[in-house]
């Protein structure tokens, strides 16, 4: 890990695209539009592009309105090389979907999840950031851009996402000076939590009774609970949904839960969305390291190929194992 490469590399670089994973979520897209707008300032031609759209909720961030959508990988490839790629809170090559194939001269890769494989020229993989947009803002500081109120909300939205609201256990007081300092710029910290919190369309809420409906407390270890999605289960729910990722606290919200799941078949029933969640000192990233996933310790997920039922007899037994053996 060099921030000082990195720094180099941006000072040098002309055309800049920044891009995230698939299936963004409000680390990547934040830290991502951060590092738009203060490269922007230093008078850097730079572009956005997303392998994925950008869910609604996001819309009240500065700059998302200038998103780029590249689904198409025929269609990166045809683009012209720019000076740099960089990527924002993606752990491998492949999560950067379309994206990967974009021409570059060079790539950076800035992320915070310890199981990050390094797939980049230059690798700023900060695995005590308690997000990507932490390492974002240390790297703005090393090229002297000053915090404003626009890239504050955005490092403030990093923040919140990925501690949970300031309740998981990358909640430091290092966090919390950050966080300090970003309010002081003047933004709203309210309205940004109610922004990513009192957001929910009916569907959504469709969605959590179904959660509800499917949740399971495992009978063999008390300790775990999940849902498990069909795709016939999440059809029935009729219409697109933006963001699943938050079903999988609903079982961590039970008393005496150490360890959740959720898991959702994908419309052809060849494959497992897994979503992985404990509490300290419970560890369950190994586990998705496993089956070719990553994240934290305590968040992680992957997928399994195979229909529901296949992945379930694959990972329920070691999260019944991950669940009696405490990590510490």
């Amino acid at each position: 890990m060099t921030y000082r490469a990195a720094v180099d590399a941006i000072s040098q670089a002309t055309n800049i695209v920044v891009t995230t994973h698939l299936n963004p979520d409000g680390d990547g897209i934040a830290a991502a539009l951060a590092l738009c707008y203060a490269l922007r300032l230093r008078g850097k031609k730079v572009r956005f592009i997303s392998p994925s759209p950008i869910p609604s909720i996001y819309d009240f961030l500065p700059g998302v309105a200038t998103v780029t959508v590249l689904e198409d990988e025929a269609a990166a490839r045809r683009k012209r090389p720019v000076d740099l790629l960089i990527s924002c809170d993606c752990g491998d090559h492949a999560r950067l979907g379309a994206c990967a194939a974009l021409p570059a001269r060079s790539t950076l890769n800035l992320d915070h999840h310890a199981s990050n494989d390094r797939f980049a020229a230059i690798n700023v993989v900060d695995i005590h950031a308690a997000s990507t947009g932490v390492v974002v803002e240390k790297l703005l500081r090393r090229l002297g851009v000053a915090m404003d109120p626009s890239l504050a909300a955005c490092i403030y939205t990093t923040l919140v996402y990925d501690t949970g609201r300031f309740m998981h256990s990358n909640t430091t007081a290092a966090v919390f000076r950050l966080a300090a300092k970003l309010l002081d710029t003047g933004i709203d910290a309210a309205a940004i939590n109610r922004a990513l919190t009192y957001c929910k369309k009916p569907v959504d809420l469709a969605v959590q009774r179904l959660g509800i409906e499917r949740l399971h407390i495992d009978r063999e270890q008390p300790r775990l609970a999940g849902i498990a999605l069909s795709a016939e289960d999440i059809a029935s729910v009729g219409e697109a949904v933006e963001d699943w990722g938050e079903l999988v606290e609903i079982p961590r919200t039970l008393a005496g839960i150490e360890v959740a799941y959720l898991l959702r078949e994908q419309p052809q029933a060849d494959s497992v969305r897994v979503s992985l969640r404990s509490n300290p000192p419970y560890v369950v990233g190994s586990i998705a390291q496993a089956f070719g996933g990553g994240g934290h310790l305590q968040a992680a997920g992957c997928t399994i190929n195979g229909g529901l039922e296949e992945a379930q007899k694959a990972l329920l037994p070691q999260l019944r194992q991950a669940a009696a053996q405490r990590g510490d």
